[in-house]
């Protein structure tokens, strides 16, 4: 029943922003609860004494009538007609009701519903608007209480009925306010949560390679000034790598840069196979140009990785015949390592293993170059 129900008051809702599904899916809700709220009084009418309580009656089977055309309204999308509707639909039903049977059966004090749920009805109410609503809610709170005593109206409730009657009301109110609230409540969480998933979504956008999958250039400075200021923190080795794919302009020309793409995705794969731990990252760095950053690794563990990253890369066995007969795709691998923390920027690390980079094309690519971190500040021009 429930799932049902929630099917229903979700009439009009699909296609539409979130505000407006809020707005849609609360009107429905009302609409729904107003017309079953009405539903107990009538049945006291009815049995108790239908003679007497026909004008009540009849005025409420044409209410219900309203609060179930608010969902039709919704489904035919005039949203707004909808939720007037509904608001003028509450007002004078609360109204006519308290003339028929007086202010003792405390019907009128729906009028706290109304008026806790208003703002939430409108997507933008202007502050004039909800300020002049409340005062016509107000008002009607207050003809209905002091006009309608119990010994003035037309079909007067008997005690204990009024007393019953009176309970019911206050505990509707209360339940109903709170039903629509707690809604409300799980719309906002929803909301929400869908806004931080969507963040997150495009957060990754932002620091993702879209050929390859691997983190961008963004999300490879951001890792490696977090590492940087965590080594300032808490002393340990830091190491960077950088790769890149020998020969590969060659290898575009020849071979189209569909094959190339699909070349880049495969060396990018078999980096990131070679990386176990969570903390190492694999970022595209440009181009054909690939960068790791390791944490908590020093010299020799970099050393080991980057023979391990060329072999694996040699091992694909992509063919490049421009280099020559039998010749395959191969990268030259640059390493540079840091084992406590100095005052630089984070960039000097990458600038260092890129220079390694450079010396082992230079030295006729295929192979890995370590080249200690020397400080700026003190090597000039990055040192040799």
């Amino acid at each position: 029943m429930p799932a049902a129900l929630r099917r229903l008051w979700s009439t009009g809702v699909a296609g539409n922003p979130v505000s407006l599904r809020r707005q849609i899916e609360l009107c429905n809700q009302v609409g729904l609860f107003g017309a079953a709220a009405t539903v107990p009084y009538q049945f006291f009418y009815f049995f108790y004494d239908f003679a007497l309580y026909r004008g009540v009656f009849l005025a409420n089977l044409i209410f219900i009538a309203a609060y179930l055309l608010v969902l039709l309204i919704n489904r035919r999308g005039w949203y707004n007609t909808a939720r007037n509707l509904l608001l003028v639909n509450a007002s004078c039903q609360l109204f006519v009701v308290t003339f028929f049977i007086s202010a003792g059966a405390g019907v009128h004090l729906f009028y706290f519903t109304l008026a806790a749920i208003l703002v939430f009805l409108f997507q933008h109410l202007h502050v004039l608007l909800y300020s002049a609503i409340m005062t016509a809610f107000g008002s009607l709170y207050v003809a209905a209480h002091f006009l309608f005593p119990q010994g003035s109206v037309a079909a007067p409730v008997p005690s204990p009925w009024i007393d019953i009657m009176y309970a019911g009301s206050v505990a509707g109110v209360l339940t109903l306010s709170g039903v629509f609230l707690y809604l409300f409540r799980k719309n906002i969480d929803q909301a929400e949560s869908e806004l931080t998933i969507n963040n997150r979504y495009l957060e990754t956008l932002c620091s993702t390679d879209p050929l390859t999958g691997l983190a961008n250039r963004r999300g490879l400075d951001e890792t490696l000034e977090r590492e940087w200021a965590r080594l300032s923190r808490h002393p340990a080795p830091l190491s960077v790598i950088m790769c890149d794919v020998d020969h590969f302009k060659l290898f575009n020309d020849r071979y189209g840069h569909d094959y190339g793409d699909r070349c880049l995705q495969q060396i990018a794969t078999t980096l990131k196979d070679r990386v176990s731990r969570p903390s190492d990252l694999v970022a595209r760095y440009g181009g054909e140009e690939f960068a790791l950053v390791l944490p908590g690794t020093g010299e020799e563990g970099a050393r080991y990785l980057g023979e391990k990253l060329r072999e694996a890369v040699r091992e694909l066995a992509v063919p490049n015949a421009d280099v020559g007969t039998g010749a395959y795709i191969t990268i030259s691998v640059g390493v540079t390592s840091i084992d406590h923390f100095r005052s630089d920027e984070a960039a000097c690390l990458l600038k260092r293993a890129d220079k390694a980079l450079y010396r082992a094309k230079e030295s006729g690519r295929n192979q890995v170059v370590f080249l200690p971190y020397n400080s700026p500040r003190s090597s000039g021009n990055g040192g040799s």
